[in-house]
């Protein structure tokens, strides 16, 4: 199973960045698709993003870092 690449979510048409503003997750903790994994904001809102897969995951991101929209802050690696 291929891993999954976590990414800056668009939460507005309008929005073309947002910053990295908490890891709920630990680097190299494993989760569940639907756990909370970070939160993000915009001028408008906070906004926390679940999981799209379940695996161990791997940051390459930044907190307090502004990323565009669809940018890649890290990876989960399917179990097994």
């Amino acid at each position: 199973m291929a891993d999954f690449t976590i990414r800056i979510p668009r939460v507005s048409v309008a929005i073309s960045e947002a910053e990295l503003i908490e890891l709920l997750v630990d680097e190299g903790a494993n989760v569940a698709e639907g756990d909370p994994l970070f939160i993000i904001a915009t001028d408008k809102a906070e906004t926390e993003v679940e999981a799209g897969a379940s695996g161990t995951v791997h940051w390459t991101g930044a907190v307090e870092t502004v990323y565009e929209i669809g940018a890649e802050i890290g990876t989960i690696q399917a179990s097994g």
